[in-house]
């Protein structure tokens, strides 16, 4: 499976809204959004082990699935995410006196049953982005990363 890098992703600016990517990254800054049935959502970022981070925002049935998947990996320390097939999304910031477009604001987001994840799955790949991990992250040298279930 072709995983992008987290720090790759605000460089692909260029692309299309309905280009999906694979990614994973550790789980953090988690956000529920219940309260309106027109939004559901879960808000989360992920990052990669030299800390480049992006929002992404789980959807409809996918915020309850992430939510509940959450919380059953509690009190096993870091956890892992792997993005299958998200929407690359972006908003610019348009500054109102200048008229001036800024940096988009880039998330990642479910599309429909195309969209997936998992929470530490057995793959070549995410022991290897654990291994990274273990070698440059002082929080996960100190507290562990969750190893494969």
């Amino acid at each position: 499976m072709d995983f992008k890098n987290i720090h790759a992703i605000p460089h692909m600016d260029h692309r299309d809204r309905n280009y999906l990517i694979n990614t994973m990254g550790v789980v953090f800054n988690t956000e529920a959004h219940f309260d309106d049935p027109a939004s559901l959502g879960m808000v989360f970022y992920i990052r990669d082990y030299i800390d480049s981070l992006i929002k992404c925002v789980a959807t409809s049935a996918h915020a309850y699935a992430f939510r509940d998947g959450l919380e059953n990996m509690k009190g096993r320390g870091q956890v892992i995410v792997v993005l299958k097939m998200w929407r690359f999304s972006k908003t610019f910031t348009k500054l109102i006196y200048t008229d001036y477009f800024g940096h988009p604001d880039l998330w990642l987001e479910t599309k429909g049953r195309l969209s997936d994840f998992r929470f530490n799955p057995r793959l070549p790949e995410v022991e290897e982005f654990r291994q990274s991990l273990l070698r440059s992250d002082l929080y996960v040298q100190r507290y562990g990363v969750v190893g494969l279930l």
